[in-house]
């Protein structure tokens, strides 16, 4: 299916519907998954069109609060809350990130989701979720997930937030 907002859409499973979307995300250019998240219904809601929408209009000016709200989130929450006692082991677990680049270098962004509309209540809403190279392997693909609500960050947590 092709939509005027998203493009190139396929079914994929139970889920809703995928695409791709084509990002500058810190300088860089980047081709993530677009999840449209559907329940009984096939259409794709006017509500989630519009968030799509804004949220991409706002996006260049929503990344440095975005930067800035990882590196917070990754040193107040993530940094050294689990893994190896051994100092060494410990310190290739936790790297450093007190700046955008180094943010950069340890995440992915890898989908947009778009939640289906009786989620929204009357809010645009969409979440990104990014892969992470700290913590260990992650077997469990528990990356992290940031809620917006009306394009402002409104939760910042691991993935499943957005499910």
């Amino acid at each position: 299916m092709t939509d005027m907002v998203f493009g190139e859409l396929r079914k994929e499973g139970d889920y809703g519907w995928w695409g791709k979307q084509t990002l500058d995300f810190g300088g860089n250019t980047v081709t993530v998954e677009v999840l449209i998240l559907q329940g009984e219904e096939d259409e794709i809601a006017e509500c989630q069109k519009k968030a799509f929408q804004c949220f991409l209009e706002r996006w260049p000016d929503l990344q440095t609060e975005l930067i800035d709200a990882l590196i917070k989130y990754y040193n107040e929450e993530e940094y050294d809350s689990y893994g190896p006692e051994d100092e060494e082991e410990a310190a290739e677990w936790w790297p450093e990130i007190k700046t955008e680049k180094a943010l950069l270098q340890a995440v992915t962004l890898e989908t947009i989701v778009i939640p289906e509309d009786f989620i929204m209540d009357g809010e645009r809403c969409l979440y990104l979720l990014f892969s992470r190279t700290w913590g260990g392997e992650d077997l469990d693909d528990n990356g992290i997930g940031v809620r917006y609500r009306d394009e402002e960050i409104d939760e910042i947590g691991y993935k499943d937030i957005a499910f």
